[in-house]
């Protein structure tokens, strides 16, 4: 079955609403300490972007970027798209070394408890599958590349996700408490607000403008990732696992 794009006109128009009323937020780790220690674990798919996608990409990022100091724009060697939230980079702020060292001595428990779905061979593993970028979009806190996943097999692997985890209900507990999040739309952080823009209506038809010249291509998905987050937003960290997808 096609999957609906939750990005659809009438949810943009009301998220251009929202952002007019109430505003734009800054975040608070560009704005403070980007740089700060943390510990995160994701499953993702991409991180960066396909190499096809760079001179787009970093020609957008030039334009946004050059719009103030006070936006951060993702540089294209931190992009990504994170399908599951394992362990919340921010309920883990400059991590004791024992708190790392737990954390890391789940990833077999992790790894096991998602082999029906992620181990080579597995007669119920994920295929591989394509995701499809739609136009820009601001939310309040941040700029977003929405990606359409147009037969549905990352609704998939996040329900799949969730009831694996929940087979083992100690470790499905102690990822609840450290931040797991199963997200409902599918999509790349690709900006964020040091501070607010001065003129604020003036940045949005800005970053209209720029949107709206913004053409990459679908992209393929062969391999799911498991990656550590050791500082906010994928600025520092490593892939700990891949997991074909045939």
């Amino acid at each position: 079955m096609s999957e609906a794009n939750p990005f659809g006109p009438a949810q943009r128009a009301a998220m251009r609403a929202e952002v007019l009323r109430d505003g734009l937020l800054a975040d608070k780790f560009v704005a403070t300490d980007p740089e700060v220690p943390t510990f995160g674990l994701n499953l993702a798919c991409v991180w960066p972007f396909p190499e096809a996608w760079r001179v787009g990409y970093e020609l957008m990022a030039q334009r946004l970027g050059a719009l103030g100091d006070w936006l951060y724009v993702y540089p294209f060697a931190h992009t990504h798209v994170t399908l599951v939230t394992l362990v919340s980079f921010a309920r883990h702020i400059r991590p004791t070394p024992e708190t790392v060292h737990s954390l890391e001595a789940r990833m077999p428990e992790i790894i096991a408890a998602l082999s029906p779905l992620l181990a080579e061979g597995s007669r119920d593993g994920l295929k591989s599958f394509q995701l499809r970028p739609d136009a820009p979009v601001l939310a309040r806190g941040a700029g977003i590349l929405p990606l359409v996943n147009p037969d549905g097999e990352v609704r998939e692997l996040r329900t799949r996700v969730r009831d694996l985890l929940q087979r083992n209900a100690p470790l499905h507990r102690e990822l609840g408490e450290r931040g797991l999040n199963v997200p409902g739309i599918i999509h790349s952080t690709i900006l964020r607000f040091r501070q607010p823009p001065p003129e604020l209506e003036q940045f949005v038809a800005t970053f209209d403008e720029i949107a709206a010249e913004i053409e990459f291509p679908p992209m393929d998905v062969g391999e799911i990732l498991l990656t550590t987050e050791t500082k906010p937003y994928m600025r520092g960290g490593e892939i700990r696992r891949r997991f074909a997808v045939p």
